[in-house]
């Protein structure tokens, strides 16, 4: 994990392009039977830490309403044995009731796991272990698409 945070506001991507949509999106973190992991506690905190609203959600209780109401989804999917097969029931139950953009983030599973959660809905699967600042870009670009005026 970087020593230091980024300052969203300041990031850019071009001259006309900055991360201030990620500062007004609704972010839903789905975890596990209120699992905390520590590698997803550390990507919790930073992007708390930049002033992002996240909304902490049980991945097996979640409302329609927070489904329909989010921007992003994030999957807490660091320990796949503690999800079992179900996380193909939760991606599937969320691609049902939104379109909201869907992201696993794993430290980890095999080709099969990644082609099933994808086959289900899952827009990206994502290493924890992957740089902050990566990990923020990806939210942004997929971000930027989703609210667009167009939506």
């Amino acid at each position: 994990m970087p020593n230091s945070l980024i300052d969203l506001s300041k990031l850019k991507i071009n001259e006309a392009t900055t991360f201030s949509s990620m500062l007004t999106a609704r972010i839903v973190w789905l975890r596990q039977r209120n699992q905390v992991t520590d590698k997803g506690q550390g990507l919790y905190r930073h992007m708390q830490a930049q002033g992002l609203a996240l909304k902490v959600v049980d991945a097996f209780e979640v409302s329609t309403a927070d489904l329909l109401h989010a921007d992003l989804v994030l999957l807490d999917a660091f320990d796949s044995q503690s999800l079992g097969g179900s996380f193909e029931t939760i991606v599937a139950r969320i691609r049902f009731e939104s379109r909201v953009p869907l992201i696993m983030l794993t430290d980890g599973y095999s080709t099969e796991q990644l082609v099933t959660a994808l086959t289900a809905g899952a827009d990206a699967i994502w290493s924890v272990n992957t740089p902050i600042e990566l990990l923020l870009v990806r939210c942004h670009a997929l971000l930027r698409r989703w609210m667009s005026p167009r939506r």
